[in-house]
């Protein structure tokens, strides 16, 4: 039961979030301390990664999910159904920080790429 609810939330987000899904799953997975060094090293991969459009719609989506899944107090077990993310978190808290870094470091690199850059941001910002 547990195994089918969880296929079917991943199944949901690959649909609703495709670049965020894969972001996360390739960034994020069980191997990222090898590849990246830290979940701070894979933060930067994940934002270095991919055009500018690119970012923009992972951008995009991730305010989609940030609106609808993120607002849950703990973000531990919609991370864990949704993305199978491989971090393993000891507090809700830093479920948390991963999310926002991603995003803030995601603007950052858009926003490291000029004026129509800055356009982009405050677009997916909402401002």
């Amino acid at each position: 039961m547990m195994k089918m609810e969880k296929r079917e939330q991943r199944g949901f987000a690959e649909r609703r979030w495709p670049l965020f899904s894969n972001l996360i799953g390739c960034y994020f997975n069980e191997d990222f301390d090898l590849l990246y060094g830290s979940l701070d090293g894979a933060v930067a991969a994940a934002a270095r990664d991919g055009s500018l459009d690119h970012r923009r719609a992972i951008l995009k989506e991730w305010r989609d999910w940030n609106l609808s899944v993120g607002v849950a107090s703990d973000l531990r077990p919609k991370l864990k159904k949704c993305f199978s993310i491989a971090v393993r978190f000891r507090k809700p808290e830093q479920a948390r920080h991963l999310m926002d870094h991603i995003y803030d470091s995601l603007m950052e690199g858009i926003r490291g790429h000029g004026v129509a850059a800055e356009l982009i941001a405050q677009e997916v910002s909402g401002g």
